[in-house]
């Protein structure tokens, strides 16, 4: 953990960087990243003002070395020298815990020699049209708003009177989250769409599918979450521990085409394709395809 400055004025800047350098020969590793709310420090003396999406590189193919980075935007507004505190990373079934690092936060000097000045005296102005319009309505905007309030219920109860009385509409069939998937999955296999030239958006699309999915099969919500969440989520589903590898595969892939700019080739993402295909043929629910169909009366 490193700061790029370690000394700032009050409400200046800085950067924050967070890293971690692991093995993953079998590209099965779990990171638990550590979370933030606004504060860094335990008393608020030092503020997140931004952070970027924790990402991963791989830093050496032969070793299978990854490199997993985050920055946060500091700043303070109290003058002093603070710690923040180690951050706790976690790997699979091990812990480990980043170096604490010290920030110093001056204060901005105020130049005395120059004594108090006097208060300036007043002065008119001149009071438009515009500004007596705008004192106006902040006097009597009640009585506009109560106006407006009653002559939209009257125009409400005017259009319901008139309303037309519609049948209700029949009630669509939803559609099973397997076939959904498959269409689309099918699509991109029909389409031999990982020969093309922007990775990053077949792979958008590969795992977008895949989570959406996911949350209309498992009930979870995995469009919003990090592919750890997703297999934390997902621990409590009638999903094999096998599948859980397999799709943390699948999304860990994809992370690293989207945000370690990572270019795999042509074979790997067929590869994807095929593995997401065979997640979603054996984990779909058995009971959607034997739903008895409406007959029509």
């Amino acid at each position: 953990m490193t700061l790029d400055n370690k000394v700032i004025r009050i409400g200046e800047q800085t950067k924050l960087r967070i890293f971690f350098e692991y093995q993953n020969p079998d590209e099965d590793a779990l990171i638990g990243w550590p979370q933030f709310d606004q504060y860094l420090t335990k008393k608020k003396e030092i503020e997140i003002i931004e952070k970027t999406v924790d990402y991963e590189s791989l830093k050496d193919s032969l070793t299978q070395t990854y490199l997993r980075e985050q920055q946060l935007t500091i700043t303070g507004f109290k003058p002093g020298k603070y710690i923040i505190p180690a951050q706790k990373i976690e790997l699979n079934d091990a812990v480990y815990q980043t170096n604490e690092t010290e920030i110093l936060v001056n204060t901005v000097e105020v130049d005395t020699s120059k004594g108090i000045v006097d208060i300036k005296p007043k002065y008119e102005v001149e009071y438009t049209f515009g500004e007596r319009a705008t004192d106006w309505f902040k006097d009597y905007w009640i009585w506009l708003a109560v106006s407006a309030v009653l002559l939209a219920l009257f125009l409400l109860f005017r259009i319901w009177k008139n309303r037309k009385v519609e049948e209700p509409e029949k009630e669509i069939p939803k559609i099973p989250a397997h076939l959904t998937a498959m269409t689309v999955l099918n699509e991109l296999l029909r389409n031999e769409r990982w020969k093309e030239e922007n990775k990053k958006e077949y792979y958008s699309k590969l795992t977008d599918t895949v989570r959406l999915y996911l949350e209309e099969r498992f009930n979870i919500f995995a469009m919003e979450q990090t592919t750890r969440e997703i297999i934390v989520d997902l621990k409590t589903s009638d999903i094999s521990e096998e599948d859980k590898i397999y799709l943390s595969k699948i999304l860990g892939q994809a992370d690293m085409v989207k945000f370690a700019k990572f270019s795999p080739n042509d074979e790997d993402g067929q590869i994807s394709l095929n593995q997401s295909i065979e997640f979603v043929e054996r984990t779909k629910k058995v009971e959607d395809q034997n739903q008895p169909k409406k007959t029509s009366e």
